[in-house]
């Protein structure tokens, strides 16, 4: 009984063998996603991760090719030596693939009709205001009574000039008193991407004992999205700011930026308006009291 049974599983061992021999020598036509690689693209300039192309392309050959290209690293290979920063056509070509067999090939035109250009964004260097972190209330509490000399201090960052753009602040990790060393603090710098390169890690905070006043700033401009077809009443605003002596006599308006948040803007109907709270971006150290108008009119016009 067990020779039978031994027999029946080789059997069927045999069977499988013979289909998937004549599955790998039996010619297939498939699509597979292609991936495009740029090489010699200059250092100044970068290509952003997620615009990095795939191209379907239809392919014939035997099971067994395709078994090996799928266990290969295929993909287009073009010579990004003469891009420029912003806009760049390219030619895919069957020239262009690597790591390919002997499998015939079908690039369907259409579908690189869109696909034949990239964005190449540029590599440029900035400096960034920091923004301060606290562990506690209580820290916080600490620093505005005990000033933090350099709060206003810049560091420089190097990234994709589109991704710097959108970067306001580099933020800190969550400073405490106890780290406070013959009156200075070091303190480590929050990369915000991964794209981003800060150019130092950290940030020495210099901490002394700092009378504490109060300050009225008229007419802030608030700022918002021009491309919405908005218009907001009125348009610029005053708030009242609570910080250190030495930084507050110095403060002007273009280091406070008022802005309407952008999902208040969205929830508008055409022809109609809704008030808002205005939001601030502050130095640090500073602590908004009190603004006014306390509400702005949005109208989304027709």
């Amino acid at each position: 009984m067990k020779k039978n049974l031994f027999i029946k599983i080789l059997v069927v061992f045999l069977a499988i063998l013979l289909w998937v021999q004549q599955s790998l020598l039996k010619t297939h036509t498939d699509e597979l996603m292609i991936p495009i690689r740029f090489v010699n693209i200059s250092t100044n300039l970068v290509l952003l991760d997620d615009e990095i192309p795939m191209i379907p392309v239809t392919l014939e050959g035997r099971g067994l090719d395709f078994f090996i290209l799928k266990l290969s690293n295929v993909y287009f290979e073009i010579n990004a030596k003469n891009f420029i920063y912003g806009q760049n056509h390219y030619q895919i070509k069957e020239s262009n693939l690597r790591n390919f067999g002997r499998m015939k090939i079908n690039i369907d035109k259409k579908n690189l009709e869109n696909k034949t250009s990239i964005n190449l964004d540029k590599i440029i260097e900035a400096k960034k205001s920091i923004e301060i972190l606290y562990a506690s209330a209580k820290d916080e509490e600490f620093f505005i009574q005990n000033k933090i000399i350099n709060s206003l201090q810049k560091v420089k960052v190097k990234g994709p000039k589109s991704i710097l753009n959108s970067i306001k602040r580099i933020k800190t990790e969550k400073i405490s008193s106890k780290k406070i060393k013959d009156g200075k603090l070091t303190a480590q710098l929050i990369n915000p991407d991964t794209r981003v390169q800060l150019i130092k890690n950290t940030v020495v905070l210099e901490i002394t004992h700092t009378k504490l006043i109060n300050r009225t700033i008229s007419l802030i401009p608030i700022t918002y999205p021009l491309d919405q077809e908005i218009t907001i009443i009125p348009q610029k605003v005053s708030i009242m700011i609570r910080g250190p002596k030495e930084i507050v006599d110095i403060l002007e308006k273009n280091s406070i930026e008022a802005y309407i948040n952008l999902k208040d803007i969205k929830k508008i109907e055409t022809g109609k308006s809704i008030s808002v709270d205005v939001n601030f971006n502050l130095p640090s150290g500073i602590q908004l009291i009190d603004y006014t108008p306390r509400k702005i009119k949005i109208l989304k016009n027709d």
